[in-house]
């Protein structure tokens, strides 16, 4: 069985070469596909590239952010592949806490085609900004980082289908032949928040204009999690599965499910309406 790895990947120069390098420990190769990085992520690609076999690149666009870019990459290459390999979808801020082939050995033999991850979010806390000036910036983000929660479940592995086309009209994270899903999961450390200027940017985008991180630093609290209600992390692979996350994440996954059938509800909705107008 051969796994391999799709990254889609848009300024992450920060982490982007830690994480290439750990999943290289159990990825026969790493397609990467650039989204018009402007922070040296690209550079960084390049570089490892050039050194690892294991990391391929797939090309570089400025087309809009979309799920379907996986798609893309995995269409180009599938045919290579058996239909006892499986692929990875990476994300740049993500690192396995341990080899996923074990597991995905055992989901093939049970006939399942995906498995997920637990995520176990790590954030920039109180007390990573009280001591960010004195922080040493060289070392690894995964060293710096040590405030968690489990706190959500992430689709990310599912087998290969040569000879099948994930069409870039399907927005769904998996292709639709991958619809067994394996039952355990491992878990994935999870760094979407590792500095103020990363965090800066992110909120920008998601604030739309409004006050930014380090702008607003009267406001700076909202921002940050306080670690004395978070589980520190030790470096030796053992996470803790609190009961509260737990209920809330069941809770916000039963809301998603009940968003997105909502959704194709109105889709179907539209689409009979429309053929009506039309007389169709």
């Amino acid at each position: 069985m051969k796994l391999n790895a799709i990254l889609t990947v848009k300024n992450e120069a920060d982490i982007v070469e830690e994480s290439l390098l750990f999943a290289m420990k159990f990825c026969h190769r790493i397609y990467v596909y650039d989204n018009a990085s402007t922070d040296g992520t690209w550079e960084i690609v390049q570089s490892m590239a050039d050194r690892f076999k294991e990391i391929v690149i797939f090309g570089q666009t400025d087309q809009a952010y979309k799920t379907q870019l996986t798609n893309r990459v995995y269409n180009h290459y599938c045919d290579q592949y058996s239909d006892q390999d499986w692929w990875y979808i990476l994300d740049a801020a993500e690192l396995l806490c341990e080899s996923p082939v074990p597991l995905l050995e055992e989901a093939a033999e049970q006939g399942k085609t995906n498995m997920s991850v637990w995520q176990a979010k790590f954030y920039f806390t109180d007390r990573d900004y009280q001591h960010f000036d004195d922080e040493d910036v060289t070392k690894p983000v995964s060293l710096r980082r040590k405030y968690y929660a489990i706190n959500w479940k992430a689709e990310r592995f599912f087998i290969n289908k040569p000879g099948a086309v994930w069409s870039e009209e399907i927005s769904g994270r998996l292709p639709p032949w991958a619809n067994k899903r394996f039952n355990k999961a491992p878990v994935c450390r999870h760094y979407a928040e590792r500095t103020p200027q990363q965090i800066n940017t992110r909120m920008a985008l998601k604030s739309m204009g409004k006050s930014c991180f380090l702008q607003a630093s009267n406001n700076i609290k909202q921002y940050l999690r306080e670690a004395s209600k978070l589980d520190c992390y030790q470096n030796d692979n053992h996470f803790v599965f609190r009961h509260s996350q737990m209920i809330r994440y069941h809770a916000r996954k039963a809301h998603v499910g009940f968003m997105t059938m909502l959704k194709w509800c109105n889709q179907q909705f539209s689409l009979i309406a429309k053929k009506n107008v039309l007389g169709m």
